[in-house]
């Protein structure tokens, strides 16, 4: 036992990754709150989070798999004590010799047996570690899983909001090409218009009403896909738009990869407690090469009398168990390197992760960026195309300018109103991103 105590697993050490480069800038941590999506002062997105964190089917798998790994580990650590049985019986029974007279025998006997692994090498202990890590590995992939749910939530409500605007933009675009179609058509019947001038609006007409026919079928996906992530049926599932996509605030966050972006990431903690129950794996194939030693007791009282243990024969026994294999087949030292082998390869992975993280965060605030400037230029082109359509329209009232100028106009009207949502939508989910790169408010 005293040798028990002094073995242990060694600490995992991290991969030698230098997190400064020429094109990043490693700042000191910075704080993100925990439930982090209120920071957009969506009360419907808080809502609807708060539901799913509840009821979404991957994260109540997640959590029953941290039940499990919890069990794993308290069986691993009850192999740490000895284990006591007690057993009784009673019975009788007949036998002769050679046709001669019956014999009749009886007895009964009850005992209590204890046995116990003298872990002198680690092995048991070694399983211990093992499961240990393992529960905190699942641990920290519930914790990514929240994550991950919370990110998937804020992207479809965020798309969501996107198809309402631009739907509301393309049945304003309808209304437009209607009045246009209108003004046309009173140019023709003056015979200041030509057929042709008519039939080529009524084509932009029906191109404007086709165009949102897929937007409402994009909106109706979208919503059985938001459905599913709250773990609702899309077939009941209803939802209104209290709320406008420009109106939602974009919140900031420190520019820079924080220095501590591999303490504040579940994914990274999970891979290196899975890195943990490897090194634990290790450990436990070599103290397998060992001699086992088993300890063991009994005690027992037992009589030549049915349903009785009366006269009484008492008696005690203990032992103690040496066992080393000798011979198979290369078994045991295979599975030392299959187990050595397997934790390299987890220490790569732990090193891809790193780097992963890496570029998540990088890309991540890259793109916040450029979205945040694209949206910028894209208020300015929404601008001037609706002044131009402005213009245009005039002149063509007045006759100063054909028809062909105002269909263009209207088009470029049109594109520039639903790129400025889509824009809108590409700069809220880059920011959605960046708090997943980041490990999110997650300690």
């Amino acid at each position: 036992m005293a040798i028990t105590a002094c073995t242990s697993i060694p600490k995992t050490e991290r991969p030698n990754i230098p997190l400064e480069t020429a094109a990043t800038q490693i700042v000191p941590a910075f704080e993100i709150e925990k439930d982090w999506w209120q920071s957009f002062q969506s009360v419907q997105l808080n809502q609807m989070i708060e539901v799913a964190q509840k009821q979404n089917p991957d994260l109540r798998i997640a959590g029953e798999r941290v039940r499990q790994a919890e069990l794993q580990m308290r069986i691993a650590g009850a192999s740490l004590f000895p284990s006591f049985t007690i057993n009784g019986s009673t019975g009788s029974g007949r036998s002769r010799f050679d046709g001669g007279e019956w014999d009749t025998s009886e007895s009964s006997r009850v005992g209590l047996g204890a046995s116990y692994e003298v872990d002198l090498w680690g092995r048991v202990s070694a399983g211990v570690s093992g499961a240990r890590a393992g529960y905190a590995s699942r641990q920290f992939d519930e914790a990514a899983a929240q994550l991950s749910v919370s990110g998937a939530v804020a992207s479809a409500w965020f798309q969501w909001l996107t198809l309402q605007q631009r739907i509301a933009s393309a049945e304003e675009n309808i209304r437009i090409a209607e009045r246009i179609a209108q003004i046309v058509q009173v140019r023709y019947d003056n015979g200041a218009a030509s057929a042709a001038d008519v039939s080529r609006q009524r084509t932009n007409l029906l191109s404007q009403q086709s165009a949102l026919l897929p937007l409402q079928l994009q909106a109706r996906q979208t919503r059985a896909a938001l459905a599913l992530l709250l773990g609702e049926s899309p077939l009941e599932f209803d939802i209104s738009a209290q709320e406008r996509l420009l109106d939602l605030a974009l919140p900031e966050v420190g520019d820079g990869i924080p220095a501590d972006l591999l303490t504040r990431r579940p994914d990274l903690a999970s891979v290196e407690a899975q890195l943990q129950a490897a090194d634990a794996d290790v450990a436990a194939a070599r103290a397998a090469l060992l001699p086992g030693v088993q300890l063991s007791a009994s005690a027992a009282r037992s009589s030549a009398a049915l349903l009785s243990l009366s006269p009484p024969t008492d008696s005690l026994s203990w032992s103690l168990g040496l066992a080393q294999t000798l011979f198979n087949g290369g078994r045991l030292r295979n599975q030392v390197k299959l187990s050595e082998s397997q934790r390299v390869a987890l220490v790569e992975q732990y090193r891809k992760a790193i780097l992963t993280a890496l570029q998540e965060t990088a890309d991540a605030f890259d793109r916040r960026t450029v979205s945040a400037e694209q949206e910028g230029r894209q208020r300015e082109i929404l601008a001037e195309a609706e002044r131009t359509l402005r213009l245009v329209e005039t002149r063509y009232r007045e006759g100063t300018d054909d028809l062909m100028s105002l269909l263009e106009a209207q088009r470029t009207v049109f594109q520039a109103r639903d790129q400025l949502a889509q824009q809108r939508r590409d700069r809220l989910d880059a920011t959605v991103d960046l708090y997943l790169a980041l490990g999110g408010g997650w300690k």
